[in-house]
């Protein structure tokens, strides 16, 4: 996935319905349901980077919208916690 461990480097499986789970758990509570009001999205870009688990980046636009706003969601993923919520941490970062 990344060229060098640490490194942040490009999703290669951007289709993969583990990071659109991320995103719409994403877009389902907080600001992030408050911005997304039930409007589709699409994935722009996306980056993965190894640290102590792995930290995804996605990069979306909301359906409606046009090229120029861009929302930041980070997914930080830790398997080897027992706690659900320190496991993985989603997070709805906002405009880029």
């Amino acid at each position: 996935m990344n060229e060098i461990d640490g490194g942040v480097g490009a999703l290669h499986t951007p289709e993969d319905p583990s990071h659109h789970k991320h995103i719409r758990t994403a877009l389902a509570t907080g600001v992030g349901a408050a911005i997304a009001a039930g409007r589709g999205y699409k994935l722009v870009r996306s980056t993965s980077q190894v640290v102590a688990g792995s930290l995804h980046s996605y990069y979306i636009r909301f359906d409606g919208d046009g090229d120029k706003d861009q929302y930041k969601i980070t997914a930080w993923s830790r398997p080897w916690l027992k706690e659900p919520t320190e496991a993985l941490q989603i997070t709805f970062v906002g405009k880029e």
